[in-house]
């Protein structure tokens, strides 16, 4: 009996302590100027089921908040239902952008955003730099929070792999092709 009890203060400690906030980076070469990538990522940012696998429809949404673009969400349609991701910011000189998932985000996260950014050193070849945050709620996010990072860092390099054959070929990766 006290074995139970010591272990389960020991959990519920754990709980309090552990951090509970997911951060998943990755970085791609894509061998195209730093102005096309950013047409598609940045200017595009509300088309992006033209080329990633993970979305089935996308189309803006909200009033426009930034220079260039007349509007500040995208509205995506994913096997999981409906999302909606608000631009926090949005740089066309930077090659940068930042949302947050307002509508449609799991249900074990606190809360998820994700910044989104373009660096290029030589005329035709550019970095993308996707990084996604989350934090998870609940004892259930606590528990989840490593399988959750492994499938955000799936997930990750598959879109920017998506972005990068979309950008360099002019079509959608095969697998795209193939699930719809």
């Amino acid at each position: 009996m006290y074995i139970l009890v010591i272990i389960s203060a020991v959990v519920i400690g754990l709980y309090f302590v552990l951090d509970k906030r997911i951060h998943v980076q990755k970085e791609l070469g894509v061998n195209k100027k730093v102005e096309e990538v950013w047409e598609v990522m940045g200017n595009q940012f509300a088309r992006v089921h033209l080329w990633s696998t993970n979305f089935k429809d996308s189309k803006p949404g909200g009033s426009s908040k930034f220079p260039g673009l007349d509007y500040s969400a995208r509205i995506t349609v994913t096997d999981r239902g409906e999302t909606i991701q608000e631009l926090d910011a949005f740089d066309t000189a930077e090659h940068s952008l930042a949302y947050h998932i307002s509508k449609g985000a799991p249900g074990i996260a606190k809360q998820a955003s994700a910044i989104w950014s373009l660096n290029s050193d030589e005329a035709d070849k550019t970095i993308v730099v996707l990084e996604f945050n989350m934090e998870t709620k609940g004892f259930l996010g606590f528990l989840m929070t490593p399988l959750i990072k492994m499938g955000m860092g799936k997930s990750a390099a598959e879109i920017a792999g998506d972005l990068k054959y979309y950008v360099e070929n002019g079509t959608p990766h095969p697998r795209k092709v193939k699930s719809q």
